[in-house]
């Protein structure tokens, strides 16, 4: 029976995991298993949501003889542990021995380039192995694809994503060490039909954005989407824009000097920095009253037309949460029968996307 299947939430009391848990237990009649490191903030979890449908569990994803006993019991993983580029393969390789099917929102291309090496595990195993499924990349490729199959031509794709501060305010951490360490990893775009790398913190644009946005500086942060969506479309120029706050650019340049990727305790001291900094960012947007909403903008052009597209989420983590719960109900259901290495373009309609988003967006973007 479906309510019989049980949905395994990694990192569950995190940005992300916390909103994939909360929409798991709106949209799904699945049990989850909610687990992460501190017992203190599971059981706030479980406190706030009061479902019998809920267990959480303690655990260190990490510690693979660990995840792969609480992996047993599970029906499909969700890995919501980040940085990804930092631990994500190891996770992903530990579900996968299990015969478990695996998903992560990750947006990392290291990370994208770690798993491949497990594609053909994943497929002897008979399991999924689907990455890339969040708000950007996730929902960013499946709009980037709508719009791609609605435009006559397009060739030159720009993705805009802005936030001013996280859903949660103890979270967010680890989407900002992501950040860090694919800027150590030299990411590339797509630019004249070539993947070519971008040094962060270097290629900075000013983008009119919609309400409540208006005019912002955005910096260039290369996705997985450069490099899968090429294999669907014929793209020329891939670039992805982020609003990063009042984080000082100077910053990179010294992080990449000290290495943290090569120097456990460096990375521990770049993690105290940017606790402070993203702690410091949340305080001041919520004095000033800004709301967690966020935009995803994506514009499609070529040289004699434009198109464009935007998604008001209702906050960030619910827009990253709801590919993975939507993704998990079409597998559990039967209707995803494939293996490998995946993401959302290869498992999901672009014209499924407004489905998938059912009520996380402030305004339906969609026209009927």
């Amino acid at each position: 029976m479906e309510h019989a299947h049980k949905v395994l939430v990694l990192g569950a009391y995190g940005l992300a995991g916390r909103a994939i848990v909360e929409r798991l237990r709106e949209k799904t009649p699945f049990q989850i298993i909610a687990t992460g490191r501190d017992p203190v903030r599971l059981e706030a979890l479980y406190n706030a949501l009061l479902t019998q449908r809920l267990q959480t569990r303690v655990l260190d994803a990490t510690d693979a003889a660990a995840l792969g006993d609480v992996c047993r019991e599970a029906s499909f993983v969700i890995n919501a542990v980040g940085p990804f580029a930092r631990n994500g393969a190891a996770i992903a390789r530990t579900v996968i021995e299990c015969g478990r099917p695996y998903l992560d929102c990750a947006n990392e291309q290291r990370h994208y380039h770690n798993l491949k090496v497990l594609h053909d595990l994943a497929c002897r195993k008979e399991a999924p192995l689907i990455t890339a499924a969040g708000a950007i990349p996730g929902c960013s490729t499946l709009l980037t694809a709508l719009l791609l199959e609605q435009a006559a031509s397009g060739t030159c794709v720009e993705c805009c994503w802005a936030q001013f501060r996280h859903a949660y305010a103890d979270s967010g951490l680890a989407s900002m060490m992501s950040g860090i360490l694919e800027a150590l990893e030299s990411p590339s775009t797509m630019h004249a039909g070539e993947l070519t790398p971008v040094r962060l913190g270097k290629s900075m644009k000013t983008v009119e954005l919609p309400a409540p946005f208006g005019s912002q500086r955005l910096m260039e942060l290369p996705t997985i989407d450069a490099l899968t969506l090429p294999r669907y479309f014929q793209i020329q120029d891939h670039h992805t824009w982020f609003y990063m706050g009042d984080l000082p650019l100077w910053l990179l340049d010294i992080i990449r000097a000290l290495q943290p990727q090569r120097r456990p305790w460096v990375y521990r001291l770049v993690e105290a920095v940017m606790r402070r900094i993203n702690a410091s960012d949340t305080e001041k947007a919520i004095a000033s009253g800004v709301g967690p909403e966020s935009l995803l903008m994506v514009t499609v052009s070529d040289q004699d037309k434009t198109e464009s597209r935007q998604i008001l989420f209702r906050d960030g983590a619910v827009a990253t949460a709801c590919l993975p719960v939507y993704l998990a109900g079409k597998f559990l259901r039967g209707e995803i029968n494939r293996t490998g290495l995946l993401t959302p373009l290869d498992l999901v309609q672009p014209g499924e996307l407004p489905e998938a988003l059912e009520s996380a967006t402030v305004v339906h973007p969609f026209p009927e």
